[in-house]
C-alpha cells in the first residue's frame, strides 16, 4: 500500500504519573527508565519472543475546507516479535498485512470511484514488508536500514496513571518524497494504549492493550487527486497483543481470499528478517 507505516516503529521519551506510589509499592518505579521501558514494551510487544498480533479498525476521511467526508475503511493487522537488544533496548520486527474495504459492504477495495475526482482508480493491497526498529532504554527508537528520503518526528507522551487505568500515548509523523522535486507524502499519526496498571505491574511478559487511533496525512498518490486542495484523516479503534479470532472480521475474509498463507502462519511472515544475522 502506498504511504508511510508507523507501526512497528516505536520511539521517544516521557513520565507523568497521577498516582506514583502505587507503582512504587508493588515493585515496579515508573520513573525509572528500566521499569518504563519495561512497561512500554510489556504493552507494545513483549518481553519474550512470542508472535504478537494487534489489530486497528478505521475510517478514512478526506479533509476540504471545512468539510469531512467519509471515503473508506480500513483494516489492518500487525505481526511482531521482540527481543532484547544489546544497548539495553530491545529490537522489534514487524510485517502489516492491510485493507482498504467499502464502508457499506465490507468488501475489500480493488478499484475506488474517487468522488472528488469522479475517476475510477486502483487500489493498492497487502500491506508492508517486514522491517526491523531498535527501542532504546530511554524510548528513543532507530530504524534498523533508514529509508532514503523518509523523514521520521517519533515521540512517546509521559505516561499517565488514572487509578488502576495506564494510558501510553505514541506519536509519529512522517514526510516521503516518491519522486525529485515531487511534494512530499506527509503522514501523521497518534495511538494511545490502555491497559491495567495491576496487569503491567504482574510478572506477566507481555499485557493486552485497547488501542485509540488517529492520523492525519496527505491524499495518497493512488487517489490520483493531483492539485485538489485538502488532505484526509482517519479515526478508528484496536488492540495490541491481540487474539487472531478478535482481528476484524472484514481482514479475515480479505485475508482469506488474497494472503491465504498469512492466517495459517502469520509468524512465517517475520522468519527471514528474525533469523537475519
Amino acid at each position: 500500500m502506498t504511504g508511510v507505516s508507523r507501526r512497528g516503529v516505536l520511539g521517544g521519551a516521557g513520565l507523568m504519573l497521577a498516582a506514583p506510589a502505587l507503582a512504587a509499592v508493588r515493585g515496579l518505579d515508573l520513573a525509572a527508565p528500566a521499569d518504563r521501558l519495561m512497561a512500554f514494551v510489556k504493552m507494545r510487544g513483549s518481553l519474550d519472543d512470542r508472535l504478537i498480533a494487534s489489530w486497528v479498525s478505521a475510517r478514512y476521511y478526506g479533509i476540504t475546507g471545512d468539510e469531512m467526508r467519509p471515503l473508506f475503511n480500513v483494516r489492518s493487522a500487525v505481526f511482531a516479535r521482540y527481543r532484547p537488544a544489546a544497548d539495553g533496548g530491545y529490537e522489534a520486527i514487524n510485517a502489516e498485512i492491510a485493507w482498504f474495504t467499502d464502508p457499506d459492504t465490507g468488501a475489500v477495495l480493488t478499484q475506488w470511484r474517487n468522488p472528488y475526482t469522479g475517476r475510477d482508480v486502483k487500489v493498492p493491497m497487502g500491506g508492508y514488508a517486514p522491517s526491523k526498529v531498535f527501542i532504546r532504554p530511554d524510548l528513543g527508537f532507530a530504524l534498523a536500514k533508514p529509508v532514503p528520503g523518509l523523514e521520521i518526528e517519533h515521540e512517546v507522551l509521559p505516561f499517565e496513571v488514572r487509578g488502576d487505568d495506564l494510558y501510553i500515548t505514541e506519536r509519529s509523523r512522517t514526510s516521503m518524497r516518491f519522486a525529485p522535486g515531487a511534494k512530499p507524502f506527509r503522514y501523521s499519526e497518534s495511538n494511545t494504549f490502555h491497559a491495567r496498571l495491576s496487569d503491567v505491574l504482574s510478572g506477566a511478559p507481555h499485557v493486552p492493550s485497547d488501542v485509540s487511533f488517529t492520523n492525519v496525512c496527505s491524499w495518497r498518490p493512488w487517489m490520483e487527486m493531483g492539485d485538489t486542495p485538502g488532505h484526509m484523516s482517519a479515526i478508528g479503534i484496536g488492540k495490541q497483543g491481540a487474539a487472531m479470532d478478535s482481528i476484524p472480521a472484514e481482514w479475515q475474509a480479505a485475508t482469506r481470499q488474497f494472503r491465504p498463507e498469512v492466517l495459517k502462519d502469520p509468524a512465517a511472515l517475520l522468519t527471514p528478517l528474525w533469523n537475519a544475522p
